[in-house]
């Protein structure tokens, strides 16, 4: 099962976002810079996101830097948070079960 977003904006161009079984895959079609296409791994991401400016970024749990950033609210409230709460369980399970943590303890 995968879950999908596209989010648009006026002066950046539009950007897909698909929540896969263990990664985030990112395709980001851009009107003022090089088009990107790239996949994020879940147990890599810090499964609570940052709200920065106009965004909400999911950050690195090595770096500390935003791994995956999300236009709030786009393209709709209810969208936008089912695919924010479907990446923060995932990330959290993802990672659970590679640092070997027994989620029914």
């Amino acid at each position: 099962m995968s879950l999908k977003i596209t989010q648009k904006h006026i002066l950046y161009g539009k950007r897909e976002f698909e929540l896969r079984d263990d990664i985030v895959k990112v395709k980001v079609n851009s009107l003022l810079d090089e088009n990107k296409d790239f996949e994020v791994e879940l147990a890599m991401i810090n499964p609570e996101p940052i709200i920065s400016k106009s965004r909400l970024e999911f950050h690195s749990r090595v770096k500390c830097r935003p791994l995956i950033s999300l236009y709030l609210n786009k393209p709709n409230k209810k969208e936008f948070n089912a695919f924010v709460e479907a990446v923060k369980t995932k990330a959290k399970k993802e990672f659970d079960s590679f640092a070997g943590i027994n989620a029914s303890k």
